[in-house]
């Protein structure tokens, strides 16, 4: 159904039927209103693509193959297994509560019929009484209505999202959304006009927070065009925390974080982006993620510029020596494939190749950092070196390890004379 008649059918409902509920409060237009809620065939109501519960599975959807029309079928069927797929056991559990007991829960619709609120519970009615053979013994008429608020607006783009963030993602059910989901929906604020100050109102949060997000957003963003992944939201997955801590982490070396031991160049700070992006990629997280970057000369590699530089060296030699299939040539070789799950399978092929090495390598500089904190506790050193040294088998040394054995063998030699002068 075309928006004309979307719109002539709504106007019909709200001037010919008794309202289903009244005395409705909403905030609309920056002041409480009260409002009717009315009885609407689902025939009559679109969804909106862009709802923030899915809104990361569907662009990543479009970058890849077209933009998603509502008022086609096979979009539809698109956006409701999105709707589903984004809480999988929570729907099977409301599907039977709409069953059973009708709709609780009042929606909210433009009066031309794009859904603000209610995305995915009118998702589920419309599941349910196409389906109704699946509960014969139950009266499944009231599944092919949805009732909604209908609001005087139409659908521009610019208000729905206000709409819908204020009613959705600024009420307390946002805890129920994807992670990713919040930055992505500021990231689209921002993009159609609105300033900080309005989309934290919207959202119910602080300005600051807004601004950290909108900045950990641009971070995500710089990591999916590293990876050549531009637009593809879902490859976030599962990777916020690493986001936020590295974001902090970049801005207070950016600001001259006396916490280093080395003045770090801009050129530096690159390095570090890039490594830590090889690393979320790998999906670290936690203390070994935390022990690359953290502002700390004790617990942070990037603040000892000798550790670091042989941790960059090596980590720049480890991830050259990984070979992986071109974006070019999943392209190629799959036109027809989901490009999310392909890059998913890219990622952890990469991952499984870089496992050892990134481990490797990172392990061996926190032992490093672990022992420089320790420098004045040489008999814990010693007994680590010892024990390390008389663990190696001697049969396996061969004439590459000459120049280091050579080399401990000086400072071991260094020692002894140290301590006979003293």
């Amino acid at each position: 159904m075309d928006k004309e008649l979307r719109t002539k059918k709504l106007k019909e409902i709200i001037e010919q039927t008794e309202p289903y509920m009244t005395g409705i409060r909403i905030r609309y237009e920056a002041e409480i209103k009260e409002f009717k809620a009315y009885k609407i065939p689902l025939e009559f109501l679109i969804y909106n693509k862009y709802n923030g519960r899915i809104g990361s599975a569907v662009k990543s959807y479009e970058k890849q193959y077209r933009t998603l029309n509502p008022e086609n079928n096979e979009d539809i069927k698109k956006i409701e297994s999105y709707l589903y797929d984004s809480k999988p056991g929570r729907n099977d559990s409301t599907l039977k509560n709409l069953v059973e007991n009708g709709q609780q829960q009042y929606g909210i619709v433009t009066n031309d019929g794009v859904i603000i609120d209610g995305n995915r519970r009118a998702s589920l009615l419309n599941k349910i009484y196409r389906e109704k053979k699946k509960w014969p013994n139950q009266n499944t008429q009231h599944c092919q209505y949805f009732i909604a608020v209908i609001l005087p607006d139409a659908s521009l783009k610019k208000e729905i999202m206000r709409l819908e963030t204020t009613y959705q993602m600024g009420a307390d059910e946002k805890l129920d959304y994807n992670p990713i989901e919040k930055y992505l929906k500021c990231k689209d604020l921002g993009e159609v006009g609105y300033d900080e100050t309005e989309i934290a109102d919207m959202m119910g949060e602080k300005e600051s927070t807004i601004k950290e997000w909108l900045e950990i957003m641009e971070l995500m963003d710089s990591y999916l065009d590293y990876l050549e992944y531009n637009g593809i939201y879902t490859r976030l997955e599962k990777r916020e925390g690493q986001f936020v801590d590295l974001n902090g982490y970049l801005k207070s070396y950016t600001k001259g974080s006396p916490k280093t031991e080395w003045k770090a160049k801009d050129s530096d700070i690159t390095d570090l982006k890039t490594v830590c992006f090889d690393y979320i990629r790998a999906q670290y997280e936690g203390k070994d993620f935390r022990s690359i970057a953290k502002p700390s000369k004790k617990d942070g590699i990037f603040c000892d510029k000798n550790i670091w530089t042989d941790f960059l060296n090596s980590h720049i030699k480890n991830t050259d020596s990984i070979e992986e299939d071109s974006i070019e040539s999943i392209y190629k070789n799959h036109p027809e494939g989901d490009l999310s799950k392909l890059l998913e399978e890219r990622d952890n092929n990469w991952t499984n190749k870089s496992r050892g090495l990134l481990k490797g390598n990172l392990n061996q500089s926190v032992r490093r950092l672990e022992d420089k904190s320790n420098a004045n506790q040489p008999l814990e050193l010693l007994t680590k070196a010892k024990n390390a040294l008389t663990a190696i088998n001697p049969d396996s040394l061969d004439k590459n390890n000459m120049d280091l054995v050579k080399e401990i063998s000086k400072i071991v030699w260094d020692f002894k004379k140290n301590l006979e002068k003293k």
